[in-house]
């Protein structure tokens, strides 16, 4: 009797579930991949080696399979390929966060540029103006999520190792504003003075106008006495804020508030909730917000859609009504805060909007739109605004910010279909040696 015959998604499941015996071959690199890997071909098989440069030769070690091809190791480069750098971090290779500091800075630009690009022709709109890459230095990141694991009465803090929940234990990095760097050794000490043997969690620390803003995840049951010393903490290493969070949200218990933890938008002081998302440089957020800015001109009534806590928000306030929509409570309260205080022309409104995005008769109140959601894009949204594209109200302008080509490229695409056009879009470089790239888009009707 004939065997029954699997799916494909059935044989691909267990073709990828499929070890692979390691072994070790001469490959050549022919390109860098999105994700920052090398490409390489083996019988016909893409394979994916990390740290490489498009020309180098290398020994790899074959480890395993991934639904698009093989992953490899690198063991040995035995010819170098044009535009190999020297590393600027003594962590890099084992730290997670970087990827891409073995190119050399014309490649880099060149390939960070092209992750855009890609990106786009892949969803037919490879004929799109793509603008010059706007570069942040390193040194300027001013907010950074900190992992932290104690054991052996020892506290390893800094990221995680590369594919895996190992805690690199920093010792300096080259992305860091240096406020940032040099409160390491402190918060190592209090971590080992305050949480028991065997505890994980996370770091929140941000720079702010007034300081440093620490938020410190993690299980353990504080008592008065680590209160205090958590309290002597934030005084002797003239912290601004230092709250207290058990993992997976909720409430954010206040050890400390010394002064303000102030950022200012378009002149307006605004002080985001504990572990609030803010853009990770101040270069970054300064140069996204221009080129909303300049997209929206007069445009107005404005929806700013994602909001956080005001970033193009309080900016876009200054030439007219703005109405701010936000999943989360915290970020729309330290907005609301500031529009009581500074009586600013801004409407707030806490909104899932994957869940609940606005309706075409919502918007129709609007003459542009701005939308900078997560990772996962805006889905929901840019199909409604899609549904407006031939409406003689609403919005005829819309300016999208992204962390995400792949996503920022699958919305536009639905919205193109919808009858918008896309003029342009800038790429924005604040995550440097990583796969990771913003950029804006500027869409009319």
């Amino acid at each position: 009797m004939r065997k029954p015959r699997r799916s494909p998604a059935a044989a691909r499941k267990a073709r990828i579930a499929a070890p692979l015996p390691p072994r070790t071959v001469e490959l050549v690199v022919e390109e860098v991949g999105a994700r920052g890997d090398g490409i390489a071909r083996l019988d016909g098989e893409a394979v994916y080696i990390p740290f490489t440069v498009a020309g180098d030769r290398v020994q790899a070690r074959i480890e395993g399979r991934r639904a698009d091809g093989l992953t490899a190791a690198l063991v040995e480069v035995l010819d170098r390929g044009p535009g190999r750098a020297e590393p600027v971090c003594p962590h890099f290779g084992r730290c997670g966060g970087c990827t891409l500091q073995h190119l050399d800075d014309g490649l880099y630009g060149t390939w960070k540029h092209g992750l855009l690009r890609t990106q786009l022709a892949r969803q037919g709109l490879g004929g799109v103006q793509v603008n010059a890459l706007v570069r942040v230095p390193p040194a300027s990141r001013r907010r950074a999520v900190f992992a932290f694991f104690r054991r052996g009465g020892k506290t390893a803090l800094g990221y995680n190792a590369r594919g895996s929940h190992t805690v690199i234990d920093l010792e300096r990095c080259p992305l860091l504003e240096p406020a940032l760097v040099a409160f390491l050794p402190a918060l190592r000490g209090m971590l080992s003075e305050v949480v028991p043997d065997g505890t994980s969690g996370d770091v929140v620390v941000t720079q702010t106008e007034g300081g440093l803003d620490v938020l410190v995840e993690a299980e353990a049951r504080l008592d008065l006495a680590d209160r205090e010393r958590l309290a002597a903490f934030a005084e002797t290493g003239d912290l601004a804020r230092l709250h207290w969070r058990k993992p997976g949200g909720g409430f954010a218990e206040p050890i400390a508030r010394r002064r303000p933890a102030l950022i200012h938008f378009g002149g307006v002081a605004v002080e985001p909730s504990p572990g609030a998302f803010l853009q990770p440089t101040r270069g970054g957020e300064l140069a996204i917000a221009e080129l909303v800015l300049n997209a929206v001109g007069t445009a107005s009534p404005v929806a700013d859609l994602y909001a956080g806590c005001g970033s193009f928000t309080v900016p876009l306030s200054r030439r007219g009504p703005v109405h701010a929509v936000e999943g989360e409570q915290g970020p729309m309260a330290a907005l609301d805060a500031a529009i009581r205080r500074d009586g600013l022309g801004i409407t707030v409104e806490v909104r899932d909007l994957a869940r609940r995005p606005l309706a075409p008769h919502e918007l129709k109140a609007f003459q542009a739109v701005v939308l900078d959601p997560p990772r996962a894009g805006a889905g929901a949204q840019a199909a409604e605004l899609a549904r407006i594209a031939d409406a003689k109200a609403g919005p005829h302008l819309l300016v999208m910010v992204s962390c995400n080509p792949a996503t920022l490229a699958r919305d536009l695409r639905v919205l193109a279909d919808g009858g918008w056009q896309v003029q342009e879009v800038t790429p924005i470089d604040q995550f440097p040696w990583s796969g990771h790239l913003e950029a804006v888009a500027v869409l009319r009707r």
